[in-house]
C-alpha cells in the first residue's frame, strides 16, 4: 500500500506554491492520503487534516513540533513523505523510493560561506546540527536538498537528540537511513530551467518572477482533487 504524504503548513500561508505542488503530486508522485499538519490554507481540501498549536521560537520549530504530534497519529502511514509546499515533482516516479543527500554538511555550509560575509540563522543551524552530530558519533550528511524525504514514525523522537532544529539531517544521520546522492533542487536565479528535472524547489520570488515558476505553471495547468472553489 503506498505511503502518506505529509504537508507541515499554517493557516496564512500563500498558496500558489501549494497548489502546483500539489498538482504535481496527484500527477506524478504515488500515495495513499495528503495530509494538512498544523494548519489548513483556504480554497484546499486535503485527503485528512491534522491540526494543532504548533510551538517554538522559529519556523524550523514548529515543524519539529508538527512532526511530533504526526508521530503519536494512528491512521497515518507507518513511514510517510514529508512534503513542503515549494516542492514540485516533475517526472512519475516508480520503483523504491530511497532519500537523498547532497554530499556533506560541512560541504553545504562552506557554500554559504562562499555565498555571505556573515553567515545567517539558517546555516548556523547546520552548523550546530553538523557539531551535535559528530559529538555524538553519527554521520554529516547532507540531507537539506529541498526534496521529499520518508520518514517512519516510531524514529521520529530521534530528531529530539540534537538541538538544532534541522531535522532532516539529524533524523537521518542518527538513523543511517538508506540514501543516494541528488544535488540540491532549489532554484534561486530567475533565468534558470533545468534540464528534464525529475524534481525542483522554487523560492517566493522564482516561482513568480522566473522561468522556473512559468515552466511549472504549464506543466500543471489543471486543478487537483485537493483544490476548493472558495
Amino acid at each position: 500500500m503506498p505511503n502518506d504524504i505529509v504537508y507541515i503548513l499554517k493557516e496564512t500561508l500563500d498558496t500558489d506554491e501549494l497548489r502546483y505542488s500539489l498538482r504535481s503530486v496527484e500527477a506524478n508522485f504515488p500515495h495513499r492520503f495528503v495530509w494538512f499538519v498544523g494548519g489548513q490554507p483556504a480554497g484546499f481540501k486535503p485527503d485528512r487534516a491534522l491540526p494543532h498549536q504548533q510551538t517554538g521560537a522559529n519556523k524550523w520549530e514548529y515543524i519539529r513540533s508538527s512532526m511530533l504530534r504526526v508521530a503519536r497519529e494512528p491512521e497515518l502511514s507507518e513511514e510517510f513523505f514529508l512534503f513542503n509546499d515549494d516542492f514540485y515533482v516533475m517526472k512519475l516516479q516508480t520503483g523504491k523510493f530511497v532519500n537523498f543527500t547532497d554530499r556533506t554538511l560541512n560541504w553545504r555550509i562552506g557554500q554559504l560561506k562562499n555565498q555571505y560575509t556573515i553567515l545567517n540563522k539558517y546555516a548556523w543551524t547546520l552548523v550546530k546540527a553538523q557539531e551535535e552530530l559528530k559529538i555524538q558519533g553519527h554521520p554529516t550528511d547532507n540531507y537539506e536538498v529541498h526534496l521529499p524525504m520518508l520518514f517512519e514514525k516510531a524514529l521520529i523522537p530521534s530528531i529530539l537528540k540534537c538541538s538544532s532544529p534541522q531535522m532532516r539531517s539529524i533524523y537521518g544521520n542518527i538513523n543511517r537511513v538508506e540514501h543516494i546522492q541528488h544535488d540540491d533542487v532549489k532554484v534561486y536565479d530567475f533565468d534558470t530551467v533545468p534540464d528534464e528535472p525529475d524534481y525542483l524547489s522554487t523560492n517566493d520570488k522564482t516561482f513568480t518572477q522566473g522561468k522556473v515558476g512559468e515552466y511549472i505553471r504549464k506543466t500543471f495547468p489543471n486543478p487537483s482533487r485537493f483544490e476548493v472553489t472558495l
